[in-house]
């Protein structure tokens, strides 16, 4: 199975992000995202295997010298391929580049099948809202996402990883405070 190396928000940001995703799903919108156990995030890479006990290592000693970070996310996107996906998105700043690609030079010895999407110089920073929709679906959850009043400030304060699917998180650490 596949991980996931995540930024999570904090208990204000996720609450926000949950609220969108209980919107979509009270009209009609139903997505996996909210579903398979995971909470609200940003994915900074995936990878076919991953080392835990080395990664755990290096995640446990960068995260208390690293600070949260503050995203301002200033629209919603789309991804049309290999599926559907609505994602509020951060504007991807130095700091945020910076912060993915030193995750992945981090990591790079205990990973293996770095999926391409989330390499360094390809990656689109985003918050899933919803995925895996039909036109309608989607065209029915822009509309009712278009009233977030943008720009939307979130709180990264975590870094994790979690195996999937089924979600299995395998551990996570917090990031210093600023």
């Amino acid at each position: 199975m596949p991980y996931a190396v995540v930024l999570y928000f904090n208990k204000h940001s996720e609450k926000f992000i949950r609220e969108i995703w209980t919107k979509l799903s009270d009209n009609g919108i139903p997505s996996e995202i909210h579903h398979v156990g995971i909470r609200p995030h940003i994915t900074l890479g995936i990878y076919d295997d991953l080392t835990c006990q080395p990664c755990d290592n290096e995640l446990s000693r960068f995260a208390p010298q690293t600070s949260h970070l503050h995203l301002e996310c200033t629209h919603l996107g789309i991804f049309t391929q290999p599926e559907k996906v609505l994602f509020l998105a951060p504007t991807a700043t130095r700091e945020l580049i910076d912060f993915h690609t030193h995750i992945h030079k981090l990591l790079d010895r205990q990973t293996k099948g770095a999926w391409e999407l989330y390499q360094p110089g390809k990656w689109v920073p985003h918050c899933t809202l919803a995925l895996d929709m039909d036109q309608e679906k989607l065209d029915q959850a822009v509309s009712v996402c278009s009233n977030i009043k943008l720009p939307v400030d979130l709180h990264a304060t975590q870094i994790g990883v979690v195996e999937f699917l089924p979600v299995t998180e395998m551990f996570k650490f917090d990031l210093k405070e600023t």
